[in-house]
């Protein structure tokens, strides 16, 4: 049922949490100063930076006085609590989560997330992802098989047939309803070293809600991670699988991970990269052993976690 409109007031406040940003910050605030709103929205920008030691603060300061920047300690960074506290601080009706390397596609981002959340019952709506003008063939693949140009409305019922991507969502670029910092969705987890988006996502469908992906609404966004980058993300991952544990217990993600490898190496096929297959399976083996290393990270001494992690703090 749609009872919000695009003609009532409102304010969307875009929330980026920064360190060291000064290559892409500019861009971006450019890109969301752009955006196309009805004359009846307005616009804010806030921004918490973990103590940059380049020219991030700067820049944000001589370019976009208007922008709220905050500053906060590296150490005291986390993706769960410091979007909370972004959340807090913002006056927004709908909040818009980016990452400092996410730069939209086009002027209408923010307009087609907007336009999912005026139904009741769609609580968060996130974009499309493409990769950037140079990424590599094996990037673009994930890019195209995880966020393809195919709109979905996910609830509780598609959790049989997506498993664990029914909660799929990504603070990439994601929007919110401002209700679900409030109880008792209670925003993200406090303490959380990766998957802060997919566990709001979760409490959301739980309660009979949808999660939108709009591929209408686009980012550049991608990677060049080498294998041993994807050890550590994916050992990560793996730790914020245990963490959460509890809540996807019965639902599995490695088969995710196996038509993920098969759908990759048709695709090297088709774009005569035969050479590399090789590459490809060797990420993966290092991306599944991190992950199942990263589930069982209480086991591991606290000095070898440290190593395997890509947070070393």
């Amino acid at each position: 049922m749609i009872t919000d409109s695009l003609n009532s007031k409102a304010l969307v406040s875009v929330l980026i949490p920064t360190y060291n940003a000064q290559n892409t910050i500019r861009e971006l605030i450019q890109s969301i100063k752009s955006q196309s709103l009805p004359d009846n929205y307005g616009l804010e920008i806030i921004l918490v930076d973990s103590s940059s030691t380049d020219s991030t603060i700067e820049i944000v300061k001589k370019h976009f006085p208007d922008v709220k920047i905050k500053v906060i300690k590296n150490k005291e960074f986390n993706h769960g609590s410091t979007r909370n506290y972004l959340a807090r601080i913002s006056k927004g009706d709908y909040l818009l989560f980016m990452t400092q390397d996410a730069i939209p596609y086009d002027n209408k981002l923010i307009l087609n997330l907007l336009k999912n959340l005026l139904n009741d019952d769609n609580m968060i709506c996130f974009a499309r992802q493409l990769p950037k003008p140079d990424a590599k063939v094996l990037e673009i693949f994930a890019r195209s098989f995880n966020y393809p140009n195919k709109k979905i409305i996910k609830n509780k019922e598609k959790i049989k047939e997506l498993g664990v991507k029914t909660f799929f969502n990504s603070n990439v670029c994601s929007m919110y309803k401002r209700k679900l910092f409030e109880p008792p969705f209670n925003g993200f987890p406090n303490d959380i070293i990766l998957n802060e988006d997919l566990v709001l996502a979760y409490k959301v469908i739980i309660r009979n809600k949808n999660v939108v992906y709009e591929p209408a609404a686009k980012v550049y966004h991608s990677h060049d991670y080498n294998i041993k980058q994807q050890f550590k993300r994916y050992f990560d991952i793996g730790m914020a699988f245990k963490e959460t544990e509890a809540l996807f217990k019965n639902i599995s993600n490695e088969k995710e991970g196996l038509r993920m490898l098969l759908n990759q190496v048709k695709y090297l096929v088709k774009k005569k990269k035969i050479n590399l297959i090789l590459y490809c399976l060797t990420e993966n083996v290092a991306k599944l052993i991190g992950y199942r290393l990263g589930k069982m990270n209480n086991k591991i001494p606290k000095n070898i976690r440290s190593k395997f992690s890509a947070y070393s703090k």
